[in-house]
């Protein structure tokens, strides 16, 4: 994990999801870019629009990417001050998931916060970022603000998702303290493994130097995600890392029951790959 791409909704404030981000590049010795994605000028007039009221739209959109371009500098000084060595900053126009998933080709993890039960919900977003492929951390903006690496659940079900999950938090894992391995009943497709190779998750991280704690939950797919959760918090993790299974059809993009519940519900930042 060496290049960490922070989304900023807003260039005002810096939010708990880009904190983390700035604090995960300067542990890792990451480079760190921000992005922030504005809505498409209006290209148009709506019918029944006064032209003096269109000019309006557009010079309120160009006042608002100038601002975000001028908060590039802002961000840069405030990323070194918490470590980060170098950083990039980018402003783009269009659909964020859109744009995350482009800017995704030279990042190895996208930070967002998670926000829920408001009309910035994100929840969206971080369905459509993971189901393009890419790695997301989701920090909740329930007041969390310490950044740790310290105690880190990695919750295992035996799915090429949460093996990819696994593989692409091995940065951080090397750095915690204490590790606990979550294993989970296999879904009842991950069943039929007789032709393919066997992943052995305890064997992965012994061989990486990484030591571990297992735990291994009972759980049936509703009180799945309960059940991951409750076994975080009893061991005060940090992070909570996770595979993220779903669809991405057109007209139906999903995450399985288990992932949404536990963006859902985790009150610790949780790292996921489809």
């Amino acid at each position: 994990m060496l290049d960490v791409l922070a989304y900023c909704s807003d260039v005002n404030v810096w939010t708990p999801g880009v904190r983390y981000a700035a604090e995960l590049a300067a542990n890792l010795g990451a480079t760190l870019t921000g992005v922030h994605v504005s809505p498409p000028w209006p290209t148009h007039e709506p019918a029944g629009t006064p032209p003096s009221v269109m000019a309006e739209l557009i010079a309120h959109a160009q006042e608002e990417v100038g601002a975000a371009m001028h908060a590039g500098t802002r961000f840069g000084a405030w990323a070194r001050e918490l470590g980060v060595a170098s950083t990039r900053w980018h402003v783009a126009l269009g659909d964020p998931a859109d744009v995350l998933g482009v800017a995704a080709n030279w990042n190895d993890v996208i930070v967002i916060d998670r926000r829920i039960g408001d009309r910035d919900d994100t929840g969206d977003l971080i369905r459509d970022v993971l189901l393009a492929g890419s790695v997301c951390i989701a920090v909740p903006d329930n007041g969390y603000a310490i950044t740790r690496f310290d105690r880190i659940a990695v919750a295992f079900d035996g799915s090429p998702a949460a093996i990819r999950a696994l593989h692409a938090a091995t940065p951080v894992l090397r750095r915690a303290s204490h590790v606990i391995l979550i294993e989970c009943p296999a879904e009842d497709d991950d069943m039929e493994a007789s032709a393919k190779p066997v992943f052995d998750p305890r064997r992965y991280l012994v061989e990486r130097d990484i030591g571990s704690d297992v735990e291994t939950i009972d759980a049936d797919f509703g009180s799945r995600a309960e059940a991951i959760l409750h076994a975080a918090s009893r061991n005060r993790t940090d992070l909570l890392v996770s595979g993220a299974r779903g669809k991405r059809t057109l007209g139906d993009s999903r995450l399985d029951g288990t992932p949404r519940g536990l963006l859902d519900c985790a009150g610790i930042p949780l790292l996921m790959a489809h």
